[in-house]
């Protein structure tokens, strides 16, 4: 019995130092044969993806500050005929009071086209002068409030903080998040966010099931999932860069592009561990992170505030995120085409 729980605890410790991660793995897979193949040792150095990346600032600066409304100035007003007295009866709870992001925007989204039509029914009233000019002044500070609250009830919630974390594992090869919930619900606060760009919008009709994108966002861990490749991505290709360039500053593979030997086991590991192996999990990395960027950078054009900075160094194309992977890829695609086209290998000539 000691001896089988010996060997129990043995085979868990090995078991646990094994590298099980399948994109980790894939990438140094790659650059092991790419290694042998050029005849230039190195090992992947992979720092975390907070090594690389700046950290998501604390939700203090993230979240932008609103005008408030006078104390008691709604509720004092007579607003039976513009059907508003069930939403600010609702927001006077204890509940309405303790609402999080998602209750926010969804009562926002019912109060400010409703209070746009009171106006516009009073207008024009001269027995509810005094009236109309209060709501004149709410709408006016619901319209100056109303890109900062789309923001904070989005980027200050913590079911979307959790995408910006940087201690995940990166995505799993094969996982196809493009037509995903998650890119649904995104696309949903792009058509919110583009409301800003509209005095006249009206409610949308989804906004009755927004809580239940605001769970689509906490169930899913994409966002960091993705960060983690995009920093494993960049690393493994900047340092097979510099290892194929190493063998190019030092003696050919191929003299006068004759095709030998070497020359044969270097086209099959292109082929195999680069095209075939690596460049599927490059595409399928850039497709749902360039879909994920453009939803974020939608909302951000429509919103146009200055907290969205932050949110540029993860999606911006210059942001530091973008900016880094694209030129270790463009470097690491032209080093490729030097060591192929020395012997003749170079796909296109």
């Amino acid at each position: 019995m000691k001896h089988w729980l010996t060997l129990l605890i043995s085979t868990s410790f090995i078991t646990g130092c094994i590298n099980t991660d399948p994109a980790q793995s894939l990438v140094e897979t790659y650059a092991e044969r790419t290694s042998r193949a050029i005849d230039i040792d190195f090992d992947l150095q992979l720092n975390k993806t907070s090594g690389l990346y700046p950290i998501l600032p604390d939700r203090r600066e993230r979240t932008e500050t609103l005008t408030p409304i006078t104390e008691g100035l709604i509720d004092v007003l007579d607003l039976k005929q513009c059907g508003l007295i069930d939403l600010i009866a609702q927001r006077n709870t204890s509940l309405g009071k303790l609402a999080g992001g998602s209750q926010r925007l969804i009562y926002e989204l019912e109060f400010i086209p409703k209070l746009r039509s009171c106006q516009t029914l009073l207008t024009g009233d001269s027995s509810q002068t005094e009236l109309l000019a209060r709501v004149q002044e709410i709408n006016q500070i619901k319209s100056d409030n109303w890109p900062k609250q789309i923001w904070n009830s989005i980027y200050s919630s913590p079911e979307m903080e959790q995408h910006f974390s940087l201690g995940a594992a990166p995505l799993p090869p094969d996982a196809d998040y493009s037509t995903s919930e998650l890119m649904l619900t995104m696309q949903r606060f792009s058509e919110i966010a583009e409301t800003q760009n509209n005095s006249d919008w009206q409610t949308p009709s989804f906004a009755n099931e927004l809580e239940r994108d605001y769970e689509t966002l906490y169930r899913s861990s994409f966002g960091s999932e993705w960060l983690a490749s995009m920093a494993l991505l960049t690393q493994v290709l900047e340092q097979t860069s510099e290892a194929i360039n190493q063998r190019l500053n030092d003696r050919p593979i191929c003299f006068n592009q004759r095709q030998n030997q070497k020359s044969e086991i270097l086209w099959n590991v292109f082929m195999k561990f680069y095209v075939n192996s690596l460049q599927p999990y490059i595409a399928q990395v850039e497709r749902t992170g360039r879909q994920w960027s453009n939803l974020h950078q939608a909302i951000i054009a429509s919103l146009n505030l200055p907290q969205s900075r932050w949110l540029n160094t993860y999606t911006h194309p210059e942001g530091e995120v973008w900016s880094s992977y694209l030129k270790a890829r463009e470097k690491h695609t032209q080093s490729w085409q030097d060591i192929l086209d020395q012997c003749g290998l170079r796909p296109g000539t």
